[in-house]
């Protein structure tokens, strides 16, 4: 049913939805929210309010999420210097640590699941490296959340964003958001308004009751994908996350098993670095990627993609993701 989106009900179920959402991101943190739009503008909220014109963003970019992060800053008037990293490997902590020193940056960016290329990064260690600066991290979780292990506050994480439609299992368009305290102070020392108000933490902020005791009117939510995010939090609940991990990876494992079988190989080649939910296969010599992928759709009915940006041509990827990922649907 559609209800009013500001009457007591509606903020009722805004709530539940944040402690859904302190849960999946493991924090007991106040300031979490689910922002009315798709996962890449939660990326934008990032830019946005943590950064202001001409302070620096240190950027590992080992595919397309961490070049489109990039590319964001700079429109929004940041210096960036970036990480360069092949596809299919990630970051040491000496890496980033010797970044860090070298550039001293105001914020350190990383995906936590870089989906273009199936790497993950090792995000133990890394807030005390960036701690060291003053630097605030952030993490981009889109194809992770609730897929692989993640800690907030256990990893010092300042502020991380996810997408609904993947390992969450609810339909796009409202991506959950979570800001730290020392990221919030961040925001509120700001010398300059947050240039986008629709993304301005500080304003949607004060309609998830975020700030004082009122909760004005800031915008009109999807008010059916609440509904919809609250199941699949509530799902998540009941199934519990070290579950959920222990699904993904199990699922994971399995599709290796079969593709191993057919000769094919990973595209990532040291395990560690390997993501459960977007796996990615190296392609063959003499096999074109988009007819494949056609015949799979037609013949198959079964769903798989391309690589994106600098992997585009080289890898099939293969998403095991949220309700998706069972051992009937990897064995069919």
């Amino acid at each position: 049913p559609m209800i009013g989106h500001m009457h007591k009900e509606c903020f009722e179920l805004m709530d539940e939805i944040q402690e859904g959402l302190r849960y999946a991101f493991q924090t007991d943190g106040k300031h979490v929210i689910g922002l009315s739009a798709s996962g890449g503008a939660a990326m934008e909220t990032a830019v946005a309010n943590l950064l202001e014109p001409g302070e620096k963003a240190l950027v590992s970019v080992a595919g397309i999420w961490g070049e489109r992060f990039s590319e964001k800053c700079r429109r929004h008037g940041a210096v960036v210097e970036m990480i360069n990293k092949c596809a299919g490997q990630s970051l040491s902590l000496d890496e980033i640590g010797a970044a860090l020193d070298e550039h001293k940056p105001d914020l350190f960016f990383t995906t936590h699941g870089e989906s273009s290329s199936g790497t993950r990064q090792k995000l133990e260690g890394v807030a005390e490296l960036c701690a060291k600066y003053g630097t605030l991290l952030c993490v981009d979780t889109v194809c992770t959340l609730g897929g692989e292990p993640f800690f907030a506050d256990k990893w010092g994480i300042d502020l991380v964003y996810t997408g609904a439609q993947k390992c969450l299992g609810c339909p796009p368009g409202l991506s959950p958001i979570y800001f730290s305290d020392r990221a919030i102070h961040k925001v509120q020392n700001r010398e300059t308004p947050v240039n986008i108000f629709n993304f301005d933490i500080l304003e949607v902020g004060k309609q998830w009751g975020l700030f004082g005791d009122t909760r004005p009117y800031h915008h009109t939510p999807p008010v059916s994908l609440l509904f919809a995010m609250r199941e699949a939090l509530n799902e998540m609940g009941r199934e519990g996350l070290p579950a959920m991990w222990e699904r993904h990876q199990a699922c994971h494992n399995l599709l290796w098993r079969g593709l191993r079988k057919l000769g094919l190989r990973p595209f990532v080649k040291n395990p560690e670095d390997r993501l459960s939910t977007v796996n990615c296969v190296a392609l063959p010599d003499g096999v074109d990627a988009n007819q494949l992928i056609k015949h799979c759709m037609t013949k198959y009915n079964l769903e798989i993609q391309g690589g994106l940006g600098r992997t585009a041509g080289r890898i099939l990827r293969v998403g095991l993701m949220g309700y998706n990922c069972t051992h009937r649907n990897v064995n069919s």
